[in-house]
């Protein structure tokens, strides 16, 4: 980027919240980072949230510097069949409350878009948390409400696997939504938590949108039309542009995670491909139904974007391809504020 048009991008991130819906950052910090970032140039070394590091893709001090105001980040990745998740919950969100504790001045935990608002304000990340499956319930929905007492506002239905709530990518027979699934949903309902479809099989998906009365969100996908090489992933991983548009036709909105080099099956894929993503999401569904949902700390970002420092270019593709600004500050973090005060409220 040239100093100008390093320039213009922060001061867009500075105009208005910036906000990504999914990483996996403080998994990543208590595993070390070896199970989320194998690549040579990012070695596992233990590190936290609250100091800034050169290893993972994510911490308080580079969002900042980024000109990020909130990042959803995920207390459960349910990688090991059989738990434990509850635990595992607990166990992330005590390391997150230390590392809060320790760095107020660039960091607090939002349960709120007002809250978003005052920590943008103030020069501060808003911290919001989800969990990446609903096998963390144990089949009891007084989990949820416990959960949400800890201030955690959103959760995906599944990750990889099937649990007694959907099915998720890796175990499709085509089931969907269970009954106990539909209680959850209308559970969160009640709740004004975000119901989140990613990683959801297509009957789980249209299962969902089917059941729940508040927008739903897909936090972290790609465009299957775009995609050329859905390696491990089935393709039911990425939402078709018929999914994208069900899911903005219903006030929702998608975040369009990272991995554009690897969906394209391209070592040299940039920030370019990435805004292009973003583009097609876009103009299939409308500016206004789209946003971040990086997946750091998870997932393998392109070039130009080694870590959330790079989001300022992400930002000047956008601009390149012709996006207004009205329209990437909807797509930075905007959009996503939007539904968030919808099912939130103030």
């Amino acid at each position: 980027m040239t100093p100008e048009q390093q320039e213009r991008a922060l001061r867009l991130h500075r105009a208005a919240p910036v906000i990504d819906c999914h990483n996996d950052s403080i998994q990543a910090t208590l595993t070390g980072d070896s199970r989320y970032n194998p690549l040579r140039y990012r070695p596992a070394r233990p590190r936290r949230l609250r100091h800034k590091s050169e290893a993972g893709h994510w911490d308080f001090p580079r969002a900042l510097e980024a000109g990020q105001a909130a990042q959803m980040t995920n207390l459960l990745v349910p990688w090991v069949k059989g738990g434990p998740y509850a635990r595992s919950v607990l166990k992330a969100y005590r390391q997150l409350q230390t590392d809060l504790a320790a760095a107020p001045e660039l960091a607090c935990l939002a349960t709120t878009a007002r809250e978003i608002e005052q920590a943008h304000a103030a020069g501060r990340v808003a911290v919001l948390l989800s969990m990446e499956g609903a096998e963390v319930l144990e089949g009891e929905l007084d989990l949820l409400h416990v959960y949400h007492q800890l201030g955690v506002r959103s959760m995906g239905l599944t990750w990889m696997y099937r649990n007694p709530v959907a099915e998720g990518n890796w175990e499709d027979t085509g089931a969907g939504l269970s009954d106990f699934g539909r209680q959850v949903v209308r559970e969160m309902n009640d709740l004004r938590m975000l119901v989140d479809v990613a990683h959801a099989t297509e009957r789980t998906f249209w299962d969902t949108l089917e059941t729940s009365t508040a927008p739903v969100i897909c936090s972290h996908t790609g465009c299957r039309a775009l995609v050329r090489n859905f390696g491990g992933h089935a393709p039911s991983r990425y939402l078709t542009d018929e999914q994208l548009r069900a899911l903005a036709a219903q006030g929702g909105v998608t975040g369009i995670f990272f991995s554009a080099n690897r969906e394209l099956d391209d070592d040299t894929a940039d920030v370019t491909a990435l805004a292009r993503f973003i583009a097609h999401a876009a103009e299939v569904c409308g500016a206004g139904h789209v946003g971040l949902g990086s997946d750091l700390d998870g997932g393998f970002p392109p070039h130009g974007m080694e870590d959330i420092r790079g989001l300022p270019r992400l930002t000047t593709a956008l601009l390149d391809l012709g996006f207004s600004e009205p329209e990437v500050l909807g797509i930075l973090g905007g959009n996503w504020l939007r539904v968030f005060r919808e099912v939130w409220g103030e």
